[in-house]
């Protein structure tokens, strides 16, 4: 312990320790995050089964049952009859307990969650369960017994009994709960065993029983998964530490994911800063942890450990931090408190955190004094993990100290020390502008400590409440230039950026060039690309080599003038995307950046499934020109709607002037059925955004600005005849001059055909294309034009032939040209 702190055990008889915390309220669970994200894991997983592989499904849980019905039917009856009794019985005694016991925090979530859970598996069995299910499953059941019918309890109670389960569990310590969950996971074993439920069925119950309790949770809150107060003053005590009185902090100046903060006096006058750790904190450090190995290359995070390891290891980076000369929170223990929790102790000062202070009382004194810390704990490659404001106190005298260390590092590599530095450099000149943070970091560091941040100004550097902190400054910065300039030409790249600011201004006060950004990102364009490209190859382009031989027969008879005739046909379709595009945003987009980034996004589109990678880059491309995330995301959603009522337009126009009558295509489904789910679905959701208040904070805070934003998006654009008119070329061309290359290819190899007819075919070919999975309909809309140029009477060779060159022509040559188009947009910083 460190000396000043009275280390006197209590004696017996001793006055207990007065505890003052709030009332428990609740609050969202990481741990239920995770359930709900596993359980739907595994419900995917099941459906794909259940429908993708149906035949391969089939055949094994029709081993399965064989196996069950080859029991003895008395032992068959017995599993059942012990199955209905304790699911009858389990459900009855838990409610009668709360009800005696009146808790009506576990009834108002069971309830909700297992009428969810039930809706659920009902759903999912009759739209895609019942696909993978064998033929002769239900034969199995005749002339079995139980207490009720063999066929209870279904899958829909299951699901039901899971759900309740789940919600519950908060409220339930830890050997009940485990046994509730034993019991529904032993009743769906032995119903699988007994061949009253197919296998896949029951994991597909069990997990949407997981997903409803979870999603309730979440939506209602939960007591938090922490030790009590009163057991926090105990393991103070029991730690050897006369403790007269201990308050928790109000929610206020508590930091959500790194534990409850305690002040403690000492019956000696001493005050002790006491942060509790619990598996709440741990749960919630997993995502922090999962986040960095996804995102970087080298995370350096160190492993899971429990609350106790993480106190420890905290109380050792003060010690160590505390050795470097910085001047740091004063350590004084780490202990484990009952319930799993552990504790870490620090002494206190009268202090604020740097984040709390008012601008006036930024002094640069005190920012300097802050550096001045830092650079102690840099020379002496100690990292810190969490380099925030909030993590920085100062005391009355201005004088400020450094806490927080439980990510700390020992001979922390180059990327980690760099992010300290971008870390704080950021979330200093949120406040006071990128020119002064610099200039109180330089003489903090100097300038050889400060130029090592240069590397890491860039937003995979930063993580959690920093990176989003940064992205509100710079989106406020564009809504104030937009709204300051009006309606203007807007530049690419030209979004206000602060870490570009502060790039600029610590290369400036270092005295260093420019370097290129470090490379942080575990997944760059360059390797998911790589990726899809292989398994393009592998999948999708391989067996179109296998009509290349009739292709290069026809080539030798070809016009080779009309051939190269359909060359401008790529740009030509490039141009008229760019019409559509500047068509759909209010502001002026440059031409050439815009052309060049519809070039990649082709690209993105011939790798990626309908169109995702090349909406996905246009959003980003219209974000860096300063456009708010609601108005360009309707703006890529109206280039969508465009293209597809352009499509429908141009295929009615050709197909009414082809003259040519068609019964229609009918497709073998029930249209009420799924609208019906469709909207059940939708009113559910609709429901628990309403009437929760995680739901209606969601709504207020995250869907109605995105809204307006659409909304003034949409105004804008109707209000300029030139847009509209714009964005109509552009959506009509796109289609149109498709037709005109496949017609001119089918020139080039000897086809005659009118130009109506084959604008028909186009159309219909790429109807049917757009509903097929892949990424430009590779495959779908070969087969569909060519059977579509056969049946009108063109020469099967001379048909495969062309469709082979345009597409060669209009679909493959944008695969080097967009990927060339990609590498210069990225280099240029438009995305």
């Amino acid at each position: 312990m460190i000396k000043g702190i009275d280390a006197v055990a209590t004696a017996e008889g001793s006055p207990a320790p007065v505890v003052d915390a709030p009332p428990g309220r609740t609050v969202r669970r990481a741990v239920d995050l995770w359930r709900l994200l596993v359980s739907l894991a595994v419900l995917v997983v099941a459906v794909l089964l259940a429908v993708a592989t149906r035949d391969f499904v089939r055949a094994a849980q029709q081993g399965l049952l064989s196996t069950a019905t080859a029991l003895p039917p008395a032992l068959r009856d017995a599993l059942v009859g012990t199955v209905q009794a304790v699911a009858m019985l389990a459900p009855v005694v838990t409610l009668a307990v709360w009800c005696v016991r009146r808790r009506a925090g576990p009834v108002l979530r069971v309830l909700p969650a297992a009428a969810l859970g039930a809706l659920g598996e009902w759903s999912l069995t009759h739209l895609a369960l019942v696909r993978g299910r064998p033929d002769v499953w239900p034969a199995v059941l005749d002339g079995r017994d139980g207490l009720v019918q063999a066929g209870w309890p279904s899958v829909v109670y299951l699901a039901a009994c899971a759900a309740a389960v789940v919600a519950a569990g908060p409220w339930l310590a830890a050997r009940p709960r485990r046994a509730l969950w034993f019991l529904t996971a032993v009743c769906g074993a032995l119903s699988v065993v007994a061949a009253a439920i197919v296998p896949l069925d029951a994991v597909a119950a069990l997990a949407v029983g997981g997903a409803a309790g979870s999603a309730v949770l979440l939506l209602s809150g939960a007591p938090a998964d922490r030790p009590a107060a009163q057991a926090v003053a105990d393991a103070l005590v029991a730690s050897g530490i006369s403790v007269a009185t201990l308050r928790e902090l109000p929610a206020d100046e508590q930091v959500p994911g790194e534990g409850t903060v305690y002040r403690a006096g000492t019956t000696g006058d001493s005050r002790l800063a006491v942060r509790v750790l619990a598996a709440e904190d741990h749960n919630r450090d997993l995502f922090h942890r999962l986040a960095r190995r996804t995102l970087l290359r080298h995370p350096g995070d160190a492993t899971a450990q429990t609350p106790l390891g993480a106190a420890e290891h905290e109380l050792l980076m003060l010690v160590f931090a505390a050795r470097t000369g910085a001047r740091v929170d004063e350590p004084v223990m780490a202990y484990p408190v009952a319930g799993g929790g552990a504790l870490v102790a620090t002494v206190e000062h009268d202090a604020r955190a740097l984040s709390a202070l008012p601008d006036e009382e930024l002094t640069d004194p005190l920012l300097a004094g802050v550096w001045t810390s830092v650079a102690r704990l840099q020379e002496h490659r100690l990292g810190h993990g969490a380099l925030r404001p909030e993590h920085v106190l100062v005391e009355p005298g201005g004088e400020s100290r450094l806490s927080a260390f439980a990510r700390g590092r020992l001979n922390a590599p180059p990327e980690a020390l760099g992010s300290d530095l971008a870390e704080l450099l950021a979330t200093t000149a949120l406040r006071v502008g990128p020119r002064r943070a610099t200039a109180c970091a330089l003489a903090g560091l100097g300038p050889e400590l400060l130029a090592t941040a240069l590397p890491y100004l860039q937003p995979l550097a930063l993580m959690g409440s920093a990176r989003r902190a940064v992205a509100r400054y710079d989106q406020a910065h564009a809504r104030a230039a937009r709204e300051k300039a009006g309606r203007r030409t807007l530049r690419a790249g030209g979004r206000p950026s602060l870490l570009r600011d502060l790039a600029a201004e610590v290369s400036t006060a270092s005295g260093t060039k420019a370097v290129p950004p470090a490379h942080l990102a575990r997944f760059t364009w360059k390797s998911a690309l790589a990726l899809a490209g292989a398994f393009l190859v592998l999948h999708l382009v391989l067996p179109q080599l296998a009509n290349a031989p009739a292709a290069v027969d026809a080539l030798r008879d070809a016009n080779w003038w009309w051939v190269l005739a359909v060359l401008p046909i790529t740009f030509l379709s490039q141009a008229f995307s760019t019409c559509l595009q500047q068509g759909t945003i209010p502001d002026r987009l440059p031409f050439g950046p815009t052309y060049q980034v519809q070039f990649a996004s082709s690209f993105l589109n011939r790798i990626t499934p309908s169109n995702v990678g090349g909406m996905a880059l246009n959003l980003r491309y219209l974000q860096k020109t300063g456009i708010e995330t609601g108005a360009a995301t309707a703006s890529v959603g109206l280039q969508s709607l465009a293209g597809a009522l352009s499509n429908t337009v141009v295929a009615a126009v050709f197909f009414a002037w082809a003259g040519r009558r068609h019964a229609g295509v009918h497709l073998d489904l029930s249209a009420g059925r799924y609208l019906l789910w469709a909207l059940a679905l939708a009113l559910a959701a609709g429901g628990l955004l309403a009437f929760t208040p995680p739901g209606r904070r969601f709504l207020h805070d995250k869907v109605w600005p995105f809204l307006r934003a659409a909304g003034s998006t949409v105004a804008g654009i109707a209000t300029e005849p030139g847009k509209v008119a714009l964005g109509v070329i552009g959506a009509l061309g796109l289609p149109l001059i498709q037709a005109v290359g496949l017609a001119m290819s089918l020139h080039a190899l000897g086809g005659g055909l009118p130009f109506i007819q084959v604008g028909a075919v186009y159309m219909a070919a790429r109807l049917i294309a757009n509903a097929a999975p892949v990424p430009g309909g590779l495959g779908a809309l070969e087969a569909g034009l060519i059977a579509g140029l056969t049946t009108l009477g063109v020469a099967a060779g001379a048909a495969t032939s062309a469709v082979l060159v345009y597409r060669l022509l209009t679909f493959w040559l944008n695969v080097p040209l967009g990927a060339l188009a990609l590498s210069v947009v990225q280099r240029r910083g438009y995305v």
